[in-house]
């Protein structure tokens, strides 16, 4: 589609969504004008939102950088359920589950599928980092805000926030008992939620808060193989918090937290298949091919329908938690000391071939325990220097371990037998056969910080400051194939490595063999690539930050900065073979992400505190960006692309539109572009377009001037929050939320039938409750216009690669829902 007609669909749209929105709107506002009239004389201001993203608790507006705050209680009723539903509140950031991890973007960056790979997007709860992808699908729990910071966030949250930072803030004890119980059920695709919280004082000196989640849900896909509904969940977290006053200067708070979260099934489907050309299967689509072969008759579902084929998949997740806070007044200054402990593993089961037909499995484990110090020191504020200042100790053990699977009733058995008759039968040498990986991290990270803010004048300040971080890890890899059960091979099926390495590139420790040299081994080993494979990385990087702060005057504050960042480079965990390094060793490493930042900003409050105006221009400049590229086969080799570009503008808005009104937004424009980018992957039937070691042969496909996947030109969302008295004693609220992006790749490869296009998603919520909040009952009404968005796809497994069918995988999320809430309080 031309730029054109591609700005003239993404125009009617928006005046689509716009149109609706503002009737919407102007019905609420109408509503509303009676009831505001009688409060002329009272001026109305914004309830200020308190942050802690400086470290310090600032008001929103003070803070000179581009962030979006969301508080609990908007979270509580927009009846967000998943970190993955924030997105939909803050444009330019996107949070996507895909086949075997999570992605988090901000301005277009984020990480790639890889179980090793260091989070750009930085996620802190409490102080405490949480650096692997899966957390992200932990359950929010009684939340007091969560604030979403754009851009590198080097200084005070780490070197981990190179794209920006997720900062949450858990409740609290209180000082006066209190409680809360609530309970919700979605009807179409019958999920239940129940949450409790208790809060109040054991003591005078002691305070507690224990707080309670549960939830199950069917999902809103069938699966035709099984006759089930997926993706099945069942979640439950306990989290108990204590503060104790050990003394009039000393506050000691205690966080210990545990939660399961177990999925059942996957909501993938398979899409856009066309025939095959490959001599044997000439002119048959993928899913006839594998019906050839004892396929299940549902693998010839290849529509998006909300029906879709597996033989099962499953991800059970285990995390533990505890915090330990020390608050110390010394004089003027204030101490903080954050001691962690946090263990983090999951058990999946992917059908990973993402059909009914039993093709091949990946089991995979992940276990990590992480353990953290931090000490920060606070000046007092009013002189003319203040600062903040601090020392950060990390250690880490990360185990990684999957399994790829050919079992002997695969229909890869007689696939392989028919394709390659031996002797010996490729297929019956594969049967019962699995790829077994180990792959292990250990990391050490120390590190100093300060920030400095010189008050040159009552209105100017200069912020400038910097941290220094050494890194020091050791990485190991290996993979050996034996039988599916974990035994070694028998002798019967002495071929079996030969085969993985010649239909599927996976090297592996058999081939080191002597006894496989007559056969090649020594040949196809220096082609994929020798294991196991082991090294070491030292690192040493300097973070700096400098920012010009100007308070124009009372109700206005401009700013400009400039800062670097970086986020570490590691070991790769999921290759099957070398790449295109000249040996695995040299594939084995990859380097660290580094980021410059340029940003302008202001923050004005207007109309008397009526209205509050955010807005950031910035332009940042990565280096070594880190991918993660599905090899067309049945893994991922991981890199550096060599730089991008993005540049853009962010505005957000809050407007006590009257007594009873509250409007709320953002938009986000974003110019993301490869600026060198050579050895992205090429979706089936791309040519390849990049000769990267000049030897003449194209292998891979250059996306220089592309931009990211996921990212979309525009996005922004949209909230009326309306509230006034009804009857007696009693209280009616109504929020209308519409969220709205441009079209983006939700490929990596840039498939042109795995792109989204340009959408938007209405969320009612109507409530009815005591004007004292001691109860309310609601109706939640969320994408009321049944959006169907694909979030995330690729190549289906197998299909291209070895029987040469185009066929794509894409996940989708749920259509409309309906959901009924109440909410009681003491």
């Amino acid at each position: 589609m031309n730029n054109y007609l591609k700005n003239k669909t993404l125009v009617n749209r928006l005046c689509s969504i716009g149109g609706m929105t503002l009737a919407l709107g102007a019905a609420f506002v109408a509503f509303s004008l009676p009831n505001s009239a009688q409060g002329q004389e009272a001026q109305r201001v914004l309830e200020e939102i308190i942050v802690t993203a400086a470290y310090r608790e600032q008001g929103l507006q003070d803070v000179p950088v581009s962030i979006s705050a969301v508080t609990g209680d908007v979270l509580s009723e927009t009846a967000l359920q998943k970190a993955e539903d924030i997105q939909f509140l803050i444009p330019n950031f996107t949070l996507t589950e895909t086949g075997i991890g999570t992605n988090a973007f901000i301005r277009g960056i984020g990480s790639g599928i890889n179980q090793a790979f260091e989070q750009s997007v930085g996620t802190y709860i409490d102080g405490v980092h949480y650096g692997r992808a899966q957390q992200w699908r932990s359950p929010f729990l009684d939340l007091e805000r969560v604030e979403v910071l754009r851009g590198p966030q080097s200084i005070l949250f780490g070197k981990n926030s190179v794209a920006g930072a997720v900062n949450i803030t858990t409740a609290k004890p209180t000082d006066e008992l209190e409680g809360r119980i609530l309970v919700s059920n979605e009807f179409e695709f019958d999920e239940t939620i129940i949450e409790g919280m208790i809060s109040g004082p054991f003591s005078d000196t002691v305070r507690g808060r224990l707080a309670v989640r549960s939830r199950e849900l069917d999902g809103h896909m069938t699966n035709a193989t099984l006759g089930t509904d997926e993706p099945n969940r069942e979640d439950w977290t306990v989290r108990g918090t204590f503060e104790f006053d050990l003394s009039d200067n000393l506050l000691a708070t205690f966080k210990a937290e545990v939660s399961e979260f177990d999925v059942t099934g996957r909501n993938i489907e398979i899409i856009n298949e066309q025939p095959s050309i490959h001599p044997a299967f000439t002119g048959l689509f993928y899913n006839q091919i594998l019906q050839i072969f004892g396929g299940d008759p549902s693998t010839g579902n290849v529509v998006q329908d909300e029906v879709r084929s597996s033989n099962g998949d499953f991800s059970n997740n285990e995390s533990t938690n505890f915090v330990l806070t020390l608050d110390w007044a010394i004089g003027e200054h204030d101490l903080k000391s954050i001691t962690a402990f946090s263990s983090f593993e999951y058990d999946e089961f992917c059908d990973c071939d993402f059909t009914g037909t039993e093709l091949f499995g990946a089991a995979l484990q992940e276990f990590y325990d992480q353990f953290s110090q931090e000490f920060r020191l606070s000046s007092p504020l009013g002189g003319s220097v203040d600062y903040i200042a601090g020392l950060y100790y990390q250690t880490s053990d990360h185990d990684y371990a999957d399994q790829i699977i050919f079992s002997d009733t695969s229909a890869i058995v007689p696939i392989g037998n028919a394709l390659n008759p031996g002797p010996p039968a490729a297929g019956d040498q594969i049967s019962g056969t699995m790829a077994d990986r180990i792959a292990t991290v250990d990391a050490d990270v120390l590190s100093a910080f300060a920030q400095f803010n010189f008050h040159v004048s009552d209105t100017f300040t200069i912020q400038a400051g910097g941290r220094i971080t050494q890194d020091d890890r050791d990485g190991f890899r290996t993979l050996t194939i034996v039988k599916d059960d974990g035994s070694p091979l028998p002798a019967a099926q002495f071929f079996a490595p030969l085969v993985w390495a010649g239909l599927l590139d996976i090297t592996s420790t058999n081939l080191s063999d002597p006894a496989y040299v007559p056969f090649g081994g020594a040949v196809i080993v220096d082609l994929l690539g020798a294991l196991p494979v082991e090294d070491s990385r030292d690192t040493t990087k300097f973070s700096p930050e400098v920012k010009f702060v100007w308070d124009a005057s009372e109700n206005s504050l401009l700013y400009l900065s400039w800062s670097e960042g970086f986020k570490s480079g590691s070991f790769d965990f999921r290759a099957n073979n070398k790449g295109i390094a000249p040996d695995m060793l040299s594939s084995f490493e990859f380097d660290d992400e580094e980021a410059t930042n340029i940003e302008l900003g202001g923050k004005f409050v207007l109309a008397g505190g009526a209205f509050e105006l955010n807005a950031a221009a910035f332009f940042t400049e990565f280096d070594n960006l880190q991918i993660s590229i599905f090899d067309g086969g049945l893994g991922f080799n991981v890199g550096n692309a060599a730089s991008a570009e993005i540049n853009g503008l962010e505005l957000d808005f809050r407007w006590a539109a009257t007594d009873n009104l509250t409007i709320r937004g953002g938009l986000a424009f974003t110019d993301f572009e490869f600026t060198d980018f050579e050895n992205g992957q090429c979706y089936f039937g791309k040519a390849p377009d990049s000769d990267l070691n000049g030897d003449g042969t194209l292998t891979h496909c250059s996306y220089t001037g592309n931009s990211n996947q996921m990212v979309s030109d525009m996005q922004g969302n949209l909230t009326f929050d309306y509230r006034r008295p009804v009857f007696n004693g009693l209280e009616l609220s109504a929020v209308l939320d519409v969220f709205f992006t441009s079209e983006y790749d939700a490929s990596a490869t840039y498939d042109p039938g795995l792109v989204q296009d340009d959408y938007s998603l209405v969320n009612i919520r109507l409530a009815l409750g005591s004007a004292t909040g001691k109860w309310q009952v609601a109706l939640l009404a969320k994408n009321i216009t049944d959006e169907i968005v694909l979030s995330f796809g690729g190549d289906t497994p197998l299909s291209g690669s070895s029987f040469l069918s185009k066929s794509n995988y894409a996940f989708y999320g749920a259509g409309r829902t309906l959901t009924a809430q109440a909410i009681f309080r003491f």
